[in-house]
């Protein structure tokens, strides 16, 4: 569906500003009729005056009544005054199940029953008002004469005096109530011949209104009823808008004449038709009448004197509106009383059957001002980021470090000569200029001087702060979910499928956003597949939208420039990526047009209702839309409800930053190299700025005079990657501390021995030098150095990173964990759907969905699923090829799993046997078998031992202990795994200390798991961290040794020079006596 989304705000905006409440607006009408009768009693001071004010009010009112009750009805009716049953489910609560979903069951508080029965009953009352106001004089005769300048056509049929009389007099009061308030009146009266009052339309005044009273007395009675002439003369009048034909007698045309001839005759015009029959019902019945009017859009009113007989659409429309109001009402009253009644019983079957429908929008939060009209705010013309910085990158604001450095650069002198016969390059004065390794690889020498390069620093500094600025400016507002919408010409495609079914307001809100902030500035746009109240349903038709799109709003692309379609989705294309991605090359090429992905995460979608047509993880999704963006060079914007993702408009912006800290970087570098060379200047020959590592571009290199050596501290110690397929036993058998040699134990010398001397422990000469600890009663040395403990505890950290990454992975949302790893590339899933997995089937759904596409797509060669409850239920016969097409097949298979009847363990377990090429069996359940235990084993051995087939248990609940114990010997009697899944709360209770790393001391331990892969992985974190912190107490022993070490040598040193100080002293003593001696002699 494609819909010009200006034209829906301009209506909206309309009609939110146009106020529909009689007593808010002053009717235009009522004003022109004050004018007309002005009251003189108000125009000086009066002791009556507020009596005048009243009956004038009372004026305004009426006039005000006269509103069309269409807009009356559209302004009071249920819907708007939402009181309708949508409303109500709305304000009670879904109840949900054990898994968060809901289930067809809603709470309604007391007191929100309450008042909704009371402006229920309120609105009843004011329907029946405007139903009693509707038949009150002239409107009950001639009903509501809508428009400002009417044509008055008036039947002249031969009637009694008498019928003649009241004719007359209704006539009259028509003329003092609705004729007198109008503008312009046109009136004609027709029989055989038509008779004008007036040639033209004349202003309505006090004589034109007594005229006319006096016309009427004077009508005489005709035969026939010629409609046809009056409406010809009648139109030709094109001023009018409002047009009443009161009949008296059946027309002598027939309907269908007339019908055609007023249709064609309107064309163009916004013209306002009234028919009434007065007394004339058994001439034209109400239905001939009434169809004849709804072909021409305009109102009928049929009257009867005698029986005080009147039918009208206003009235029939308040009726029907009254009826539903009042039907509710007693559905309403049935359930605020809690009686058993059949209202109250077909209400809440109504409810279920809206929730059973699929996610009820009325129940989704809704933001504020979620159905205000829009504010439109008028942006400046947006750019993305990459033509953003071609104005304010580092290159176009001359902040590249080599642009910097390029006029003092100078390339080396290298000469060949002859007497030496070598090649011969110049050497440089270390103080004038260093070597510098260009872009291109080459060196160069170049001349720097510091404050020049702290004046770059300060530029850089402000480029890299209006970088952050813009990485802010990207995500607030609706650039958070669109990215910018840069483009002149914009389509945008919205994925409605069912899957986003729980997601429409969020979408709405998105477009609401998108509107308001970024659509004012463009020259075209246009949505496609999208209105507000549409409903959610199919798959994602990526192609079939794309097609529309290029070839129907973009047919001339070739003809204009900056044109953009924007792809607003949360899920992968029905269609193959690379099919997508050549149309999308083609449509693109050769024109100024762009394809913008917007890809919104919102979870795996629920399988109680239809499966999507294809199925990718979110990473997956990701990586298709980032292929089909590239082919068609735009721009991938990937978020979520916790931020953003991934965005091409960002990942520019931090490249350019960290370009910008490289830069900044290398040139403190250099300042400080410049520094260092004017304080020691000397003639060094081709020496290179930064050292000796990394030959990346742009590294400045020193070389520095060889000193003393310094080991290194960090570890060469390799791990696997997280991600790797292979069970837990596996993974620490290529990465365990045994593995990797990390014991502690190394660092510790033999117990000290300690001499009994005179009845107590003396200790060696050696004990007061080496420092030592004492573990379990018994004093040991610390034969690493402090060095040697650092690269210790390093490599330590860095093999518990490793752990708890793999501890992550294996703990994260997704198949895994629920089922574990799969590891043979031949698999049978047996499902237990015995009547106790009830609670559990929606979860194992959903992670059996996950589990097709994540592991065995991905990992497996073939596969066969397999459901056992009271009798089997095998997906296939045999094995399956693992591919896209089975992979669908397997999944629609799954959604329609249900949980009844007993547990037919063993058979499950032969029939899987029996399944040709099988190497690995992965049994989910909830409990204990219906059977034998020991049958069971004794007969899952026997089957192994005929066929080796690795039996993997994977049990849903660990309270009941027997049954784990079950599962944990059926595993092991094949070599197989037991695997149980972790609960959220422990999970919750984790998760901040598996991302910081289990590093802390005060750090809590681990909890116990029951699954083989995470109890093994987590007993050598939990080892790890032990011999951690032991290494963290040894350092800090070590360096408390070493601080007293240092102390007492300090103290030495003052008790030396104290000596020192004493002898000299003493010496001077001794001189000035031998010199007093002297001097006395």
């Amino acid at each position: 569906m494609v819909l010009s989304t200006d034209r829906i705000t301009l209506f909206c905006s309309m009609d939110r500003k146009t106020d529909r409440d009689p007593q808010k607006q002053p009717d235009q009408k009522a004003m022109n009729a004050r004018a007309q009768n002005p009251d003189d009693g108000l125009l000086v001071t009066h002791v009556n005056q507020t009596q005048d004010l009243l009956r004038l009010q009372g004026r305004e009112t009426q006039a005000s009544d006269l509103e069309d009750s269409e807009d009356w009805l559209s302004a009071h009716s249920l819907k708007s005054e939402k009181l309708t049953l949508p409303d109500l489910i709305s304000r009670g609560t879904v109840e949900l199940d054990e898994l968060g979903n809901a289930v067809p069951r809603v709470r309604f508080p007391a007191q929100t029953i309450r008042h909704f029965e009371s402006r229920l009953s309120k609105t009843i009352e004011l329907y029946q008002q405007r139903m009693r106001w509707l038949t009150e004089n002239s409107k009950k005769a001639f009903g509501l004469i809508k428009g400002a300048r009417v044509g008055l056509l008036i039947g002249a049929s031969q009637v009694s005096s008498a019928a003649q009389t009241e004719f007359e007099n209704d006539l009259t009061s028509l003329i003092d109530e609705q004729l007198s308030l109008k503008e312009k009146l046109y009136v004609l009266s027709f029989g055989v011949t038509t008779k004008t009052l007036w040639p033209d339309p004349v202003e309505v005044s006090t004589s034109t209104l007594q005229e006319l009273k006096l016309w009427i007395k004077k009508l005489q009675p005709e035969g026939s009823s010629n409609l046809l002439q009056a409406l010809k003369k009648v139109f030709a009048h094109k001023e009018l808008n409002s047009l009443v034909a009161i009949l008296r007698n059946c027309p002598d045309q027939p309907s269908e004449v007339l019908s055609d001839y007023i249709q064609q005759s309107t064309i163009g015009r916004d013209l306002l038709i009234h028919v009434v029959t007065y007394k004339c019902d058994d001439h034209m019945p109400s239905a001939v009448l009434k169809n004849l009017t709804d072909a021409l859009g305009g109102s009928y009113h049929c009257y009867s004197p005698e029986s005080e007989l009147y039918t009208s659409r206003d009235v029939d429309e308040l009726r029907a509106e009254t009826q539903k109001a009042q039907d509710l009402l007693s559905q309403v009253q049935a359930l605020c009383h809690n009686s058993p009644c059949e209202e109250l019983t077909c209400m809440i079957k109504e409810i279920s059957t809206e929730i059973a429908k699929g996610p009820f929008v009325s129940l989704l939060p809704k933001p504020p001002s979620h159905e205000a009209p829009l504010a439109i705010k008028f942006p400046d013309l947006d750019k993305t980021s990459a033509e953003w910085l071609k104005i304010n990158g580092l290159k176009a604001k001359k902040l590249n470090l080599y642009q910097i450095l390029a006029p003092n650069t100078f390339s080396p002198v290298e000469e060949f000569v002859p007497i030496l016969q070598k090649t011969v390059s110049a050497t440089i004065h270390e103080k004038a200029m260093v070597q510098f390794e260009w872009h291109d690889g080459t060196v160069k020498n170049i001349h720097v001087e510091p404050p020049f390069l702290y004046e770059y620093q300060k530029q850089l500094g402000k480029a890299v702060q209006m970088y952050e600025q813009r990485l802010q400016w990207l995500s607030l507002g609706s650039r958070r979910i669109w990215g910018t919408v840069c483009e002149r010409r914009v389509v945008i495609l919205l994925d409605v499928s069912v899957t986003n079914s729980m997601y429409i307001i969020h979408i709405q809100h998105s477009v609401r956003l998108l509107l308001e902030e970024q659509m004012s500035n463009k020259d075209h746009f246009n949505i496609i597949a999208w209105v507000l109240g549409l409903q959610c349903q199919g798959s994602r038709n990526v192609l079939g939208a794309l097609r529309k799109a290029v070839e129907v709003d973009f047919k001339d692309k070739g003809k204009h420039a900056s044109q953009g379609i924007y792809l607003f989705t949360g899920g992968v294309p029905d269609q193959d990526v690379s099919l997508l991605s050549t149309y999308v090359a083609e449509a693109c090429g050769g024109c100024d047009l762009q394809l913008n992905v917007c890809l919104f995460y919102v979870g795996e979608p629920l399988l109680d209702t239809t499966p999507p047509a294809c199925y990718a993880s979110r990473t997956d999704t990701a990586a298709a839309y980032k292929e089909i963006t590239r082919a068609a060079r735009g721009r991938l914007h990937w978020f979520g409800e916790t931020g953003i993702y991934e965005s091409d408009d960002i990942n520019a912006i931090m490249s350019e930053i960290e370009k910008a800290l490289n830069f900044s970087q290398k040139s403190i570098k250099d300042a400080w190299d410049g520094e260092k060379r004017a304080e020691n200047p000397k003639a060094l020959k081709g020496h290179l700025l930064g050292g000796e590592g990394s030959p990346s571009p742009g590294s400045v290199y020193k070389r520095y005079p060889q000193g003393k050596s310094v080991r290194r501290t960090n570890s060469s110690i390799e791990l696997p990657r997280k991600d790797t397929v292979c069970s837990s036993q596996e993974w620490i058998a290529t990465c365990g501390l045994k593995k990797l040699k990390l014991k502690l134990s190394k660092c510790l010398g033999p117990s000290c021995r300690r001499q009994k001397l005179a009845h107590r422990a003396v200790s060696a000469k050696h004990c007061s030098v080496i420092p030592s600890i004492e573990i379990n009663g018994v004093v040991r040395h610390i034969q690493w150095t402090l060095w040697e403990m650092e690269t210790y505890i390093t490599s330590m950290e860095k093999v518990m990173r490793g752990y708890v990454q793999r501890l992550q992975w294996l703990l994260s949302a997704g198949s895994r964990r629920l089922f574990g790893t799969i590891l043979e590339s031949n698999v049978c899933i047996v499902l237990d759907t015995s009547g106790s997995m009830s609670p559990h089937l929606q979860w194992m759904k959903t992670e059996m969905v996950l589990l097709i596409w994540e592991q065995l797509r991905k990992h497996c060669d073939s596969f066969n699923l397999l459901s056992f409850a009271k009798d089997l239920k095998p997906w296939q016969n045999t094995l399956v090829e693992t591919t896209d097409a089975a992979c669908h097949e397997a999944m629609q298979w799954v959604t329609h799993l249900q949980a009844q009847g007993n547990t037919a363990f063993l058979s499950a377990l032969m029939a899987t046997f029996s399944f040709q090429g099988t190497q690995g069996l992965y049994l989910l359940t909830d409990g204990e078998p219906d059977t034998s235990c020991s049958l069971i084993l004794n007969t899952v051995q026997r089957l192994h031992k005929e066929r080796d087939v690795k039996v993997h248990t994977i049990s849903l609940s660990s309270t009941d202990r027997a049954a784990v114990e079950f599962l944990r010997k059926l595993a092991s009697l094949s070599g197989g795994r037991y695997h149980c899944p972790v609960s959220d709360d422990t999970l919750s209770g984790i998760q901040g200390l598996l991302t910081r790393g289990f590093i802390e001391e005060k750090d809590p331990k681990l909890p116990l798991f029951e699954g083989d892969d995470l109890k093994i992985l987590g007993k050598e974190v939990t080892k790890a961290r032990s011999l951690l912190k032991q290494a963290q107490v040894f350092r800090r022993r070590k360096k408390e040794e070493e601080e007293e070490e240092e102390e007492e040598e300090e103290e030495e040193e003052k008790e030396k020079k104290k000596k020192k100080k004493k002898k000299k002293k003493k010496k001077k003593k001794k001189k000035k006596k031998k010199k007093k001696k002297k001097k006395k002699k």
